[in-house]
């Protein structure tokens, strides 16, 4: 079977809650350029805020041969193989339960595996996304 990659969904209140925190964190920045010490965390804590919000985008789902592939950002990635799945349902609220989930969205796809973990991902297509787990987990 071909693989197949969905797409985050992120959602407009990202974009919104985007433009407000890229001015508080320059403003961050430049009100510390008077203290070394001061510099160093701001920037520290300022590359942790711009990874949070630049993350999402590289993020996706990619359903493989043998196993689901998510990439969770830049550096986060995981792994499930189908034979491990028990489960797969669609969930609607505010929030994630995994902060490594995709998002930016109100809809999350809980995907059950293992003896007792649970990841959450975002798609722009969520029942496409769980209708092929589901024919892929019942090939297997």
């Amino acid at each position: 079977m071909q693989n197949k990659r969905y797409k985050p969904l992120i959602d407009k209140l990202f974009y919104i809650m985007l433009v407000p925190t890229a001015i508080l964190t320059i403003s961050m920045i430049v009100l510390a350029t008077h203290s070394i010490p001061a510099l160093i965390v701001t920037s520290v804590v300022a590359a942790a805020i711009i990874y949070l919000f630049i993350s999402p985008l590289f993020g996706y789902v990619e359903l493989r041969e043998g196993s689901i592939f998510i990439k969770y950002g830049l550096f986060l990635a995981k792994e499930i193989p189908y034979g491990s799945i028990r489960g797969v349902e669609k969930e609607r609220k505010f929030y994630c339960d995994s902060m490594l989930s995709l998002k930016g969205a109100f809809e999350h796809v809980n995907i059950k595996y293992g003896k007792s973990d649970v990841t959450t991902v975002s798609v722009k297509t969520n029942d496409a996304l769980i209708r092929d787990i589901g024919e892929r987990t019942s090939e297997k």
